[in-house]
């Protein structure tokens, strides 16, 4: 678990997140901060939804969830309405591992 992460502000996106708390934690390479969050060097985080979403709920603790991390902060409720409950589903799958 990380020893801190910037609570995430309403209505912004994750990605905005991640870069915040690579200010905050004083890395000065980016590949570090990822390595941190992710678990890996070559993670690209992404502004619609991104990836590795189960892996970053376990570094971050109990009271985040992939659920509430894509649902709030990222762009998947302006697409969820216009999908199937399946592909909701689906992209809900992708997003705890590689995407």
């Amino acid at each position: 678990m990380l020893p801190f992460f910037t609570n995430p502000y309403p209505d912004v996106l994750l990605y905005s997140d991640i870069a915040r708390y690579h200010f905050y934690s004083g890395n000065l390479d980016c590949k570090d901060m990822l390595e941190e969050l992710f678990g890996s060097r070559s993670v690209i985080p992404s502004v619609e939804m991104g990836s590795y979403f189960s892996i970053l709920v376990e570094k971050l603790g109990p009271q985040y969830s992939v659920e509430s991390l894509l649902t709030n902060h990222t762009v998947y409720p302006y697409y969820a309405s216009f999908l199937l409950k399946q592909r909701q589903e689906e992209i809900l799958d992708d997003v705890k591992d590689n995407g």
